[in-house]
């Protein structure tokens, strides 16, 4: 009974470069499903049928390793072709030798067998690359490389949480001084209100000395039948003079 390959069967579809694929030693079985265009919503499965040729390439400035797609009719393995899917047995030579290259990019590519019409005779098109990727060796894949692995990331999640610790602290204190800056500035209006009544209140009493009777630079009760009292116009007075004059003359106006 043939086995059908599924693969990935998540819905996770890997654009050119983000595949990593792992070597071993041995016989590899290695299988694709691959997409006229990952990026579109609606993407469809490329369909590698119809005299289509599958290979994958792995190259080096020295060597070339093509291993062709793994096809045998009524074998162990049944593949969807005509559904994008492609199977590839890496044997254990081919699997040393990848493992001895200083590249570690692989390609898949494929050609078509096509007849040129005249004379009926066959020829084989250009090569086109379908798909790049990186692989691996999967003896890194160690117990020990995941627990350091896991260390690794234990340290980089305890470092996360120790900046969010800090960030939250420091918005603690910030919404604290803000807290305070917000008093201050109530406390500031309230005085700037405060101010702006004093300052009324001079104003008021300014108008009202400059009713009465000018005199020389002193402040004195008015004569000739006035009741206010003023500071002779004119004259240049000091802050502290006018506000001595001020309160002499609230002193004379409650006698």
């Amino acid at each position: 009974m043939a086995v059908s390959i599924k693969g990935n069967i998540s819905n996770v579809i890997y654009g050119k470069g983000d595949v990593c694929l792992h070597i071993s030693p041995f016989d590899n079985f290695r299988m694709f499903t691959l997409y006229e265009d990952w990026r579109s919503s609606d993407r469809t499965p490329l369909d590698l049928s119809n005299n289509q040729k599958v290979y994958l390439v792995f190259k080096s400035n020295k060597k070339e390793i093509r291993i062709p797609e793994y096809d045998i009719v009524n074998g162990d393995y049944k593949v969807d072709k005509v559904n994008g899917q492609v199977l590839f047995k890496i044997s254990k030579k081919n699997a040393i030798d990848i493992l001895a290259m200083e590249n570690n990019v692989f390609y898949i590519t494929r050609t078509y067998t096509l007849r040129d019409g005249v004379g009926d005779k066959e020829r084989v098109s250009d090569e086109e690359v379908l798909y790049t990727g990186l692989w691996k060796d999967e003896s890194s894949n160690t117990v020990d490389n995941y627990t350091s692995q896991i260390k690794n990331l234990m340290g980089i999640l305890d470092e996360r949480n120790k900046q969010i610790k800090d960030l939250q602290e420091s918005n603690a204190e910030l919404m604290k001084q803000n807290v305070e800056f917000a008093s201050t500035i109530t406390d500031l209006q309230e005085e700037n209100n405060r101010l702006e009544s004093t300052n009324a209140d001079l104003e008021a009493k300014v108008i009202e000395y400059e009713s009465g009777v000018e005199h020389n630079g002193e402040v004195v009760e008015a004569t000739g039948g006035a009741s206010k009292y003023t500071i002779i116009k004119g004259e240049q007075y000091t802050e502290e003079q006018m506000k001595d004059a001020l309160t002499h003359l609230e002193e004379i106006s409650r006698k």
